[in-house]
């Protein structure tokens, strides 16, 4: 199948290939401002928990923000990944089922399981007559009886 362009000029159907998306400047700048934020938010906590206020409250999130530095490197690197094997796999004329599949096969097919009906407790069926007698108006029934 052939486009013509507004020109009259015929060109084949083929999509575009996209390129894969390049780690960049500014995502690494922003991605060091988020790890060095949460590196002095903890430590900000562990001088707080040193400090005579300070509690284990204090101590965990010190514990806790450099974690969540290290996320930020690992869900920007992970993203990144998979959208280029996204890229890749639609350049390459696969469709994006095709990469589910891979994904299944690389992970395991996990079922969808449903919670046992036995494991939460059973739901109260009321009616409009019962449900409005458990909540009958209570507006007045305090009302100041010395006068």
């Amino acid at each position: 199948m052939m486009l013509v362009d507004s020109r009259g000029v015929s060109e084949p159907a083929e999509p575009r290939q996209r390129s894969r998306i390049r780690v960049r400047a500014w995502h690494i700048v922003l991605l060091i401002v988020a790890v060095i934020t949460s590196l002095l938010l903890a430590y900000w906590q562990w001088t707080r928990y040193q400090s005579g206020t300070g509690t284990f409250q204090n101590l965990g999130y010190a514990l806790q923000w450099p974690f969540f530095g290290a996320f930020f490197v690992y869900a920007y690197r992970v993203g990144l990944r998979m959208e280029n094997e996204k890229i890749d796999a639609v350049n390459e004329g696969r469709s994006l089922d095709e990469l589910y599949q891979a994904d299944l096969a690389r992970y395991g097919d996990d079922e969808q399981t449903e919670i046992d009906h036995t494991f939460l407790p059973p739901r109260p069926e009321l009616d409009v007559e019962e449900f409005n007698a458990l909540n009958q108006p209570r507006r007045g029934q305090y009302t100041n009886e010395e006068s």
